[in-house]
């Protein structure tokens, strides 16, 4: 008979037994697949720069790991908000020139040209020399500041971007039913259609229903929103019904909800991502709700204002403008009047720098240098109203570099003590193995001198009592394996709550070079530079462990006497 055979009926023999020597050490297998599994896949998931598609995050100065926390990953608060014309410092030309449009630096300007003119209007025909003077003085007054506003320039940084995408936090979305929070991002449709989820094979983001956000749209205006897979999934929301974001955090006492009605038109796929768990709002929409406009200097207001009612004045009497468009037609962007951009602030931004032609991305390491010293600031010239308070102070990190400090400082350390742990636990649960063979032993001298008397040799009793600890380690490593993905897809939701990652029950541990394993120098060089699950070395390392426990047990097998164990 087969020795796994004899070695399987002898464990059935000792039913009990064997079954609580299987359970004790299923756990510890049970544990250590979990950690190594959930830390390994979240760990890539956060590590990834793939999972980010961009490299350089901009935003307030203060925290790097705050600043990644919240606008990588939403799981902070944001640390403060800049201004907003930082955006238009990586945009290029005519993405300047269409939200400089939208400007009261641009507004300021028409007026004095109107002022200018009607300097030479007021005098009548006998003032026809005058006027045209005054229209030279408007005409140079209208190319200075072009020049000084730098209006037919690209942004100072678009050599080197690829995307910019800006966002806005501070929102939050709660389900009345089940009282759950979901951050709010507002944001651009750019998000959707020019941010990547991975970089090299440019994977974008999509959608189970519905569709991106417009800029603007007909029907809703600025007010339309796009949710995740994951709050679509916990919330019942679906395309066309409307929510009202809660401005600040909902548990606090200064927190109250918008009067704005956001209209959902899109559903996204699952991607893994943070992005699953927030609801994105048409930024637009987000800069004209209640307390998300920056005030701006009562000076500068003043003089817009006297400005205004100056020309009001003039148009009472009967003069008549001629509207001269400073910029293209084209450029203006459809529906009503935007808030102009020197009120508006954004959080951070998610910026991607153009990989050159050697393939090899180096933006990543000296744009956030330039930014960090203060270069930004210089963008904030070209228009005389300031705001009344604000941050002008900018920062710029790599958020995959900050990322992979932040786990080398605190995450990997815990995962080698949890691993630690639930190694001593195998170790504890294999010694059982040992325990439990070796005390059988005296029960036993009997049936393997029986053996030995039918023909059975002495290598061959030592196999059999090998297999039968392999074959315990084996049937706990399956029952731990099997218990441990299990316990991994009961904590899925509470991970993918954290983290936006989700997890399934045949999602194995991310692999890792076999360079990386303690002896691999001893290992032909094809072989060393393979990379492989710690999961699937779970296996040979139970057989490994299962003979090292069983071997004892085995050898006094061996040496059972015959003639001693059948007389008595």
């Amino acid at each position: 008979m087969n020795v796994f055979k004899i070695a399987w009926r002898s464990i059935q023999h000792r039913g009990i037994g064997s079954l609580l020597t299987i359970l004790s050490m299923a756990l510890g297998i049970m544990m250590v697949v979990s950690v190594i599994s959930i830390h390994g896949i979240v760990s890539k998931s956060f590590k990834n720069s793939r999972t980010f598609g961009y490299n350089i995050l901009c935003g307030a100065r203060g925290g790097e790991v705050q600043l990644t926390m919240s606008s990588v990953f939403f799981l902070a608060p944001p640390v403060e908000n800049i201004p907003y014309e930082y955006y238009l410092a990586f945009a290029d030309k005519e993405k300047r020139q269409r939200e400089m449009r939208h400007s009261l630096g641009m507004v300021s300007q028409q007026h004095e040209q109107d002022s200018l003119k009607l300097a030479g209007l007021v005098g009548g025909p006998v003032s026809s020399i005058s006027g045209l003077g005054h229209e030279l003085a408007a005409a140079v007054s209208d190319v200075e500041q072009m020049k000084r506003m730098r209006f037919h320039d690209r942004g100072m940084f678009d050599t080197w971007v690829h995307t910019v995408v800006p966002i806005n936090l501070g929102d939050f979305w709660v389900d009345e039913e089940t009282q759950s929070n979901f951050r709010c991002v507002g944001t651009k449709p750019t998000y959707f259609t020019e941010l990547v989820l991975d970089i090299e094979t440019e994977r974008r983001f999509e959608f189970a229903e519905g569709r991106a956000f417009d800029e603007y749209n007909e029907e809703h205006g600025f007010y339309e929103a796009v949710i995740g897979s994951a709050v679509a999934a916990k919330s019942g929301l679906k395309i066309g019904d409307t929510i009202q974001p809660t401005h600040g955090d909902p548990n606090s006492s200064g927190s109250h909800i918008h009067e704005t009605d956001f209209h959902i038109v899109g559903i996204m796929e699952p991607s893994g991502s943070p992005s699953d768990k927030c609801l994105f709002l048409n930024m637009e929409g987000f800069f004209l709700m209640d307390g998300h406009t920056k005030s701006i200097k009562d000076d500068s207001m003043r003089a817009a204002t006297k400005r205004q009612r100056e020309r009001r004045e003039l148009e009472e009497e009967g003069f008549v403008f001629e509207e001269d468009a400073p910029i293209d037609d084209s450029y203006v962007t459809p529906g009503p009047a935007r808030l102009p951009i020197e009120k508006r602030e954004v959080t951070s931004l998610l910026i991607r720098g153009e990989v050159g032609d050697d393939g090899i991305d180096s933006v990543g390491q000296f744009l956030p240098p330039l930014i960090n010293k203060g270069d930004l600031k210089s963008s904030l010239d070209w228009t005389s109203f300031s705001p009344e308070s604000g941050q002008d102070a900018a920062m710029a990190v790599n958020p995959v570099e900050v990322v992979t400090k932040l786990f080398a400082t605190f995450v990997d350390p815990i995962q080698k003590i949890l691993l630690g742990l639930t190694f001593l636990i195998c170790i504890v649960s294999s010694i059982s193995i040992l325990v439990g063979i070796y005390n059988s032993m005296s029960q036993r001298k009997h049936e393997i001198a029986v053996m030995r008397a039918l023909g059975a040799s002495r290598s061959k009793v030592l196999m059999i009592m090998l297999s039968e600890s392999i074959l315990l380690a084996l049937a706990a490593g399956v029952i731990g394996w099997i218990a441990g993905h299990a316990l991994n897809v009961a904590m899925a939701p509470a991970v993918e709550q954290q983290t936006g990652i989700q997890l399934g029950f045949f999602d194995l541990a991310p692999s890792i070079p076999v360079a990386f394993l303690p002896g691999a120098e001893t290992l032909p060089g094809w072989l060393s530079a393979m990379e492989v699950s710690p999961e699937l070395l779970l296996i040979p390392g139970l057989i490994l462990l299962a003979i090292l426990v069983g071997i004892y047990p085995a050898i006094s097998a061996y040496r059972t006497d015959v003639s001693q164990a059948l007389g008595k």
